[in-house]
């Protein structure tokens, strides 16, 4: 091999084209050995969901945040398919009522934008949920959806900042 990187980075999956990603943006030169013409691990077995919602309140929130800011960004570049859906938690009890109804007071001072929805909030978002079993939801509007094998592909393939790259992986 005789060309220079700046950076070598082992896997194509999100880690790494992530990393690769960051690294190319910052101007350096980078080269990705995967052992494969096309991610097949993790990073595509994902069910596609960004889901910051999901994340402890503090550090760990903002970093999920990030990470969604991050993927609406390299999505929009590279064209790929996404949809900024959000996400509705139902409850069916009075009990978890009270819970959503506790997180919901709660939520902004732990950095969580969302809204407790009555029943007919719930059922006018989502035509599936039953209004005989649904007494209420959590709405967060921070998450978003896509589809991971495709956006594999068109983050080493379609996205500007990695344009550089032969189809073997390196930055030219």
């Amino acid at each position: 091999m005789t060309e220079r990187f700046d950076v070598a980075i082992v896997g194509a999956g999100i880690v790494g084209l992530s990393q690769a990603r960051e690294a190319v943006r910052r101007g350096l030169r980078v080269v990705v050995i995967e052992r494969h013409s096309r991610a097949q691990g993790a990073s595509i077995r994902n069910f596609g969901m960004i889901w910051p919602i999901g994340q402890p309140a503090g550090v760990l929130h903002r970093v999920g945040l990030r990470s969604r800011d991050i993927w609406l960004d390299v999505c929009r570049e590279a064209g790929l398919w996404h949809e900024h859906s959000g996400s509705l938690h139902l409850v069916t009890r009075t009990d978890e009522l009270a819970v959503l109804r506790e997180f919901a007071e709660r939520a902004p001072a732990m950095g969580y934008e969302v809204d407790l929805w009555d029943t007919e909030a719930v059922t006018r978002r989502s035509p599936i949920a039953r209004p005989d079993a649904v007494i209420g939801g959590l709405f967060s509007g921070a998450e978003m959806c896509v589809d991971s094998p495709r956006a594999m592909a068109g983050l080493r393939h379609g996205s500007p900042t990695l344009a550089g790259w032969s189809s073997d992986g390196r930055s030219r």
